[in-house]
């Protein structure tokens, strides 16, 4: 049985405005197939749920699939920024947030990730998660670090990408490689302690330690 078969057949199957959401985005608009799957989803909820972060940083934010596990996770005057280039998905993500109910907790910021995360403050979020350009992996793991507050959490998805393993294998040599170099980086790094997350492409999932500045 598959990690989302299990799901299926423990917890049923996706309520109807997530439903809604995908067929929406999907079907209708023809977006591509490359979000976060839902055993990934209700991964972040829960991780979300159990932080219980102020702060919460996106980037990359599609048609807002992820973002909204992210934000129903979310206590009262919590925030999701959640970061994303394309111009057309961060519309379609507008819409979503609005049909699942969530607008109100989430901050969308239409631009380059690198940009926005170089005028971060250190320390300013409680959680960050990556799901954007792979290339770009390293780089936003040397911001991520950064701007995580210390105990704070880090997660990224397509962790198997590095090997060729992921369900969605799309990944170019240049993708793969900022992957491999990110992964590489959070094992070995001191200020953080990690572990994966067996959702259908892999999550990488890391607590910055104390002193982790």
């Amino acid at each position: 049985m598959t990690a989302t078969g299990f799901l299926t057949a423990v917890f049923g199957p996706r309520d109807a405005v997530l439903d809604g959401v995908l067929r929406h985005s999907l079907l209708e608009q023809g977006m591509p197939t490359i979000m976060v799957d839902d055993v990934g989803g209700r991964v972040l909820e829960f991780l979300t749920r159990l932080k219980q972060p102020k702060r919460i940083l996106e980037i990359g934010t599609l048609f807002g699939y992820s973002t909204i596990y992210l934000a129903r996770g979310l206590q009262p005057g919590g925030l999701v920024t959640t970061l994303e280039q394309d111009s057309v998905a961060a519309a379609l993500a507008r819409e979503n947030f609005e049909r699942a109910g969530v607008a109100e907790r989430i901050n969308l910021t239409v631009g380059d990730a690198v940009e926005y995360l170089v005028e971060m403050e250190s320390e300013s979020v409680d959680m960050v998660f990556i799901d954007g350009d792979k290339r770009a992996y390293p780089t936003y793991l040397k911001h991520a670090i950064r701007i995580l507050a210390p105990g704070g959490v880090l997660v990224a998805d397509d962790a198997y990408a590095d090997y060729g393993a992921s369900a969605d294998d799309v990944f170019d040599g240049a993708e793969r490689a900022g992957v491999h170099t990110y992964n590489l980086a959070v094992g070995r790094s001191t200020q953080l302690f990690s572990a994966v997350l067996g959702t259908r492409n892999g999550m990488l999932a890391s607590i910055k330690l104390p002193g982790g500045a």
